[in-house]
């Protein structure tokens, strides 16, 4: 995605195909998040945006890396059946942010989540 389309998206803010994060909630929290897109029409999920204020907030290159590996986990190893998506860094002002692009499921509803160690 180009910066000048992100730009206007964190413009127009939050929506149902659209949602911030500045960090990286809590693993069932996502896997959640994951699915409701999943059974929607898809979404993008930005990290590095503050989701009350659209204010950006960027990521490190550690961040990004960890951010996009517990991204993989939670989509295959969490979420029955698995949530198809992908994932890019776009620099905006100055700011790295990770575009988490969520695919639309084949196989409705997606829905089952198998709960990490921290919920349990």
């Amino acid at each position: 995605m180009e910066a000048k389309e992100l730009s206007a998206i964190i413009r127009h803010g939050e929506s149902s195909k659209v949602q911030f994060k500045e960090r990286m909630p809590n693993p069932d929290s996502f896997a959640h998040e994951l699915i409701a897109f999943s059974n929607s029409n898809g979404g993008i999920i930005v990290f590095g945006v503050n989701d009350k204020t659209g204010r950006l907030n960027g990521l490190s290159f550690s961040e990004i890396q960890q951010i996009n590996q517990l991204i993989v986990n939670i989509a295959s190893q969490n979420v029955y059946p698995p949530v198809y998506l992908t994932t890019e860094t776009v620099t905006l002002d100055e700011n790295e942010l990770l575009l988490v692009n969520v695919e639309e499921g084949i196989s409705k509803p997606c829905g089952s989540l198998f709960l990490t160690t921290e919920s349990k």
